[in-house]
């Protein structure tokens, strides 16, 4: 038992037990309620495979993958931000961030390279930003992109992953930031790959795709599975379970015509995706590929991308190996922003005994 457990049982215990009586009856029942709506679900799943598949192939397999290159071999570059928002000092809170490169300049089996791009802390003024860590969230990208935007003026043929969407932040629509953003992404060379490797999936693309290609009325499919990923997990685990199955599953490429892929279109960077699982002890994952209007063969490029991230994903794991180094190496933990915003405090007591006791005061007000 792990600590989170034993303090989970341990928190459990400390409840009124007349409170915990109650709970665990309701608990009891919308179990069951659970239970019945799983399997009303499980059923429309199937059928709806079968109904998509009799229009269009749906989940593709390691065979299908044979013809792909040696990635391995390629250099390939993980790239991911972290922050931690804390304070705040009047309306000043404070993001310590960092932004890390893992270079495998010689491919899977070179000695990785940590390269911290950027590390500093951002002062954001919440009396000019509505959410503090909304605002943090948008500069840590920014600076994501700075460091893909520098790696592709190496002009050095590559694999990069990125932990997360092309498409970043998904709801964020500045012009400005859209276009540096797709220029970052279209100064790579001409064979590189950018692959955006999305755990958190909570969009409905291909839903609505599904009830377009169905003639579903809007929103049946979505009322039902919510979310795409939601919708392959069914896929996924029953075609496992029907055919015995254990490597690697990906779907057909969609390419994406929300509002603000759209606004990525405009500026000539396309955008595929498909949903990825390295097998069945691995979380699914929805890929992102990148491409230009002159890439002639989508599904070729899509199908090697797929490859690449099968290559340099290890059994068991959801994400590429570089991306796993870089979310590790980039981290920023709590307690290290605490004792970086106490150092902060620190400097600000020294000024005297009277603006020790104010901040001591704001800060015991938050």
């Amino acid at each position: 038992m792990n600590i989170d457990e034993i303090k989970k049982r341990i928190e459990f215990n400390k409840t009124d037990g007349e409170v915990l009586i109650n709970l665990i009856d309701s608990a009891m029942e919308k179990g069951s309620e659970l239970r019945e709506r799983s399997l009303s679900i499980k059923k429309r799943s199937k059928e709806l495979f079968k109904d998509l598949s009799n229009q269009k192939r749906i989940i593709f397999t390691i065979d299908d993958l044979k013809d792909r290159n040696n990635f391995k071999e390629w250099c390939t570059v993980g790239i991911d931000g972290s922050f931690y928002t804390v304070g705040s000092i009047g309306s000043i809170w404070y993001a310590p961030y960092s932004i890390v490169r893992i270079l495998f300049e010689q491919g899977f089996f070179d000695e990785p390279v940590v390269d911290v791009y950027a590390a500093g802390i951002e002062e954001i003024d919440e009396n000019e930003n509505k959410s503090v860590d909304s605002d943090a969230s948008r500069r840590m990208l920014l600076g994501e992109t700075k460091a893909l935007e520098d790696w592709n003026a190496n002009n050095i043929k590559s694999i990069v992953f990125i932990d997360g969407p092309v498409v970043d932040p998904p709801g964020y629509i500045d012009e400005e930031y859209v276009e540096y953003r797709c220029n970052a992404i279209k100064n790579a060379p001409e064979e590189s790959f950018l692959i955006g490797c999305v755990k958190k999936c909570l969009d409905s693309h291909f839903l609505r795709e599904y009830e377009k290609i169905l003639r579903l009325k809007r929103n049946e499919l979505v009322k039902i599975f919510s979310v795409d990923k939601s919708l392959f997990a069914y896929f996924f685990t029953q075609y496992r379970i029907d055919n015995n199955y254990n490597d690697v599953l990906f779907t057909h490429p969609l390419e994406l015509n929300d509002e603000i892929s759209r606004r990525y279109s405009n500026y000539g960077v396309r955008i595929f995706s498909v949903f990825f699982q390295k097998d069945s002890y691995s979380d699914i994952v929805r890929l992102d590929i990148p491409m230009g209007y002159l890439k002639s063969d989508f599904n070729l490029r899509v199908q090697n991308a797929v490859s690449a991230t099968c290559e340099w994903t290890f059994p068991g794991q959801n994400i590429p190996l570089p991306i796993e180094i870089a979310h590790e190496k980039c981290k920023i933990r709590g307690g290290a922003a605490q004792v970086i915003y106490e150092e902060i405090l620190v400097r600000t007591r020294a000024s005297g005994v009277d603006d020790m006791i104010i901040m001591d005061m704001l800060n015991k007000a938050r």
